[in-house]
């Protein structure tokens, strides 16, 4: 069987001006057991390699053919020789791996208690956060599936759902999860799962079984949404309960590229107070003629210095081109400590399937549409992506180190991302 894992990013808030809205999520802990590869055929090389082939992800296939017992076993001599052959194997492999196969595995799962004001069960797997850990080339690789929410719930009025319940509990609620799937992509268009190789894959048939291979349950399971090529920038295969990301019609808490400085200006001058305009981009690029900012650096702690950065605070950075049309606005606003499973589904909701999501420490974020020149952004870090959305622990080191309330600082920005494919450093 393969384990179940979950992938628990320090996620946390909110966007810009959009409505706070409170929303739960599932997180239970499913019991990992050893990996183990079903006499049905799934076979992790395959996987990973059409993975790569697919996104483009460079592949050391000379390390891996170092490691292979072909090359291990060859004597000194033999050795450059079964390195070359075995090099030249991988990349024919390589390159006949074919998208369109299917596969299939089991992993270990189970079924949550009966929801009752939702009238459902949930499949745990198929939860945000959740994946198939498998490896390859000496190389983690994470599974997730794009289209996981229509097979998650297990909906039943509530006397059905009695008979299913103590059925599960004479099972110990754990069931093998029978899945065969497709690969389509890289990253979780749910956000939740983080880090290097996640594997973007679409269920095609679901069954639940009890360990003898009896079936106890076959969710119904819908096809991705994909998004028409070249439509949105985002990558094909949106999940079914997040629309594809609409570039052309993106803002950041209501504000968008593309407009005159001037007009832009007017707006924060009413909304938030004093606009300062910078004749140069404070980033130094020299694409951007300048900036417009609304409380500058006011939205950030630093050490030693005074002034009340708290929930409230918002601050604006808008750079625009020597013509004066802004080509990327930044959006900052302090908040109270959330759970960050409310930034994560906020911003899904408002915006689409992701396009990458990144987890480095305490902060967690967020891109979608295409990819843009580092330089441009506020984390060049990444994602690195035309919009992005970042939450971050705003306390400094010396209030994380005492009693301080947690704040929490949510970044939006966007990049005109036509502007910057065509205009170069």
């Amino acid at each position: 069987m393969f384990p179940c894992a979950h992938d628990k990013p320090a996620l946390r808030a909110f966007v810009g001006r959009i409505v706070l809205a409170t929303l739960l999520v599932f997180a239970a802990v499913l019991q990992q057991t050893r990996a183990q590869a079903q006499p049905d055929g799934f076979d992790p090389v395959d996987a990973a390699l059409i993975y790569h082939k697919l996104t483009g992800e460079p592949l050391d296939l000379r390390a891996a053919a170092e490691h292979s017992d072909l090359v291990r076993r060859a004597s000194n001599f033999d050795r450059p020789d079964a390195l070359k052959a075995e090099t030249a194997r991988l990349q024919a492999q390589l390159d006949a791996a074919d998208p369109q196969r299917e596969f299939r595995i089991r992993v270990n799962d189970s079924i949550s208690q009966y929801d009752h004001e939702r009238g459902e069960f949930s499949i745990m797997l198929f939860a945000p956060g959740y994946f198939v850990p498998v490896q390859a080339f000496r190389q983690n690789y994470q599974i997730v599936f794009a289209n996981a929410e229509s097979a998650r719930p297990i909906a039943m009025p509530k006397e059905q759902a009695r008979e299913f319940d103590a059925q599960l509990n004479r099972i110990g609620r754990g069931v093998v999860n029978e899945v065969r799937f497709r690969i389509v992509g890289k990253g979780d268009p749910a956000g939740a799962v983080t880090g290097a190789r996640v594997v973007r894959a679409e269920l095609l048939a679901v069954r639940l079984l009890d360990r003898q291979g009896r079936v106890v349950f076959s969710p119904t399971v819908a096809p991705l949404a994909i998004a028409p090529a070249g439509a949105s920038g985002s990558p094909a295969g949106a999940t079914n309960s997040a629309p594809p990301f609409d570039f052309a019609a993106a803002d950041v808490a209501g504000f968008r590229v593309g407009v005159k400085a001037k007009d832009l200006e007017s707006t924060l001058q009413r909304l938030f107070g004093p606009v300062a305009r910078t004749p140069t981009g404070r980033n130094g690029d020299p694409r951007f003629g300048g900036a417009l900012t609304v409380n500058e650096l006011g939205c950030t702690h630093v050490p030693g210095r005074r002034g009340n950065v708290g929930p409230g605070s918002v601050c604006v950075t808008a750079f625009f081109d020597g013509d004066e049309v802004v080509r990327s606005i930044r959006i900052e606003r302090v908040f109270p400590y959330v759970d960050g499973e409310v930034f994560r589904k906020t911003l899904v909701g408002r915006y689409g399937a992701v396009a990458a999501a990144r987890k480095l420490g305490s902060s967690y974020s967020l891109g979608w549409g295409p990819e843009v020149d580092a330089a441009l952004l506020y984390d060049r870090s990444g994602p690195r992506h035309a919009l992005t959305a970042h939450y971050v622990d705003n306390r400094d080191y010396v209030a994380r180190s005492g009693n301080a309330v947690p704040q929490i600082r949510i970044v939006l920005q966007l990049v005109d991302a036509n502007w910057a494919a065509q205009s170069k450093r």
